[in-house]
């Protein structure tokens, strides 16, 4: 008998007929952790950027070629992960990404030259890139299907949480102790919690289920679960002889799997240069338009509180739904609010209570509809693959990112007509790699 894969394993019911145990609920928490320190540590060098600027004299466009460099270690880092968390464990990538990135923003508060900011930027990136597809992976895997989806999105969100504590340290460390200390302070928080996740952060249950060589570790922590049958369950028989399998990465270019390879990237590739897209230059465009820096900054806060919001709503719509009609939904109605707001009149800081609600509906549903999206792709990756397939459709979104650096600054001098234009026919690709996807999450069946 060949290795069972995770549609076997969890046919039998591994996970999914148990009810949530505290130990997944921690673990998943813990896991989800990590997904806000990535999102704290990622924002730190756009919140010190101003002081960083008025201290080295430097300029804004030597300053973006740093941060698109944090981009392109970012998309090495989903890749990396990726391999790492099928090849040998979701725990290990995890905790490894964590540290990298942990270790970079220390060092950065000791940083005395620009190359010396951009080469650890590069390597936090490293880690930054691979932490929040890898979390997926694995909170997925501890989760049983009726919640897999809250789950997941949930872990997707923590992102937001991580950018928002970060805003708040910002806030109250830079006016006194300086952007160094910023660094110091994230640095230094980070590696106290890779130290706490060495000690007691346990394996994917689900990774384990596939390497019967490491069935007592599965069995102690189906034991923590709650499992009734756990060397049952923990057992799985391999032909003898037979060595552990490893799913080649070519699989996920396979005919079982390239069309969702292709579609999910695509989606990734369009919702993520929506998002950065927003996140670099909508508070330039605005003030472009004659808005001031404070509705510059709440056009941003409207966009990240609906995006948080949106993405919670559609987690659970999609148990009673499932995910295809909802993300092509939001999708599309993100694509319509891109063009209410390419014709609204705003030069001159024109209608400024319709532009910030409208950058809420915009947040709450295509910004949403892209953290949903991991919800899809844990569930379109068999457990073999899943890691690594969720490190491509993050790659695919870092590529969107850098070409948004780009071409943000064309767009903004094209107006809001130009810019969210350009926001409305990405959306509407974005419907399109929804549409060709085919291992969308189904409704849960006893839903009504």
């Amino acid at each position: 008998m060949a290795v069972v894969t995770l549609e076997n394993t969890e046919s039998k019911g591994m996970l999914d007929d148990l009810p949530m145990s505290s130990f997944q609920v921690w673990s998943i928490l813990m896991i989800a952790a990590t997904v806000i320190l990535d999102g704290l540590d990622n924002q730190m060098l756009g919140l010190a950027a101003p002081s960083l600027l008025k201290e080295w004299g430097i300029g804004r466009e030597t300053l973006g070629t740093v941060f698109a460099l944090g981009f392109v270690g970012m998309g090495i880092g989903t890749l990396t992960s990726g391999y790492v968390g099928d090849r040998f464990g979701r725990r290990g990538a995890l905790i490894i990404g964590v540290a990298i990135f942990g270790i970079a923003t220390l060092l950065t508060g000791f940083s005395n030259a620009l190359w010396q900011v951009a080469l650890l930027k590069t390597v936090a990136g490293v880690g930054l890139g691979g932490v929040p597809g890898t979390a997926s992976a694995m909170i997925a895997e501890f989760t049983p299907v009726r919640w897999r989806s809250v789950a997941v999105t949930f872990g997707v969100v923590c992102v937001s949480i991580g950018g928002i504590l970060g805003g708040v340290a910002a806030a109250l460390i830079l006016p006194g102790l300086g952007w160094r200390w910023l660094f110091y302070i994230g640095g230094v928080v980070t590696m106290l919690f890779v130290a706490l996740l060495h000690f007691i952060l346990p394996e994917s249950p689900r990774y384990l289920a596939e390497r019967p060589e490491r069935a007592d570790e599965l069995d102690r922590i189906l034991r923590r679960i709650g499992h009734p049958d756990p060397a049952s369950a923990a057992h799985v028989p391999l032909v003898k002889g037979e060595a552990p399998r490893y799913e080649p990465m070519s699989n996920l270019f396979g005919p079982a799997l390239l069309r969702d390879t292709l579609a999910l990237a695509l989606a990734m590739f369009s919702g993520m240069f929506m998002i950065y897209l927003m996140f670099n230059w909508a508070p330039t465009m605005l003030t472009s338009a004659g808005f001031g820096l404070q509705t510059a900054s709440l056009g941003l806060t409207s966009f990240n509180i609906g995006g948080t919001i949106g993405a919670l709503v559609a987690s659970f719509a999609i148990i009673r739904f499932g995910s295809r009609p909802v993300l092509i939904t939001m999708a599309i109605v993100g694509a319509l609010v891109c063009a209410t707001l390419a014709v609204l009149p705003i030069s001159g800081g024109r209608n400024e209570p319709t532009i910030l609600a409208c950058l809420g509906a915009l947040g709450l549903f295509a910004s949403a509809a892209q953290s949903a999206m991991f919800a899809v792709g844990a569930h379109a990756f068999p457990t073999g693959l899943r890691a690594r397939g969720l490190g491509l459709m993050g790659a695919s979104g870092r590529v969107g990112a850098i070409v948004s650096a780009v071409a943000g600054a064309v767009l903004i001098d094209w107006g809001n007509f130009g810019f969210f234009g350009a926001l409305g026919v990405l959306m509407l690709v974005n419907a399109l790699g929804f549409v060709a996807v085919r291992g969308h999450v189904p409704r849960l069946a006893n839903s009504r």
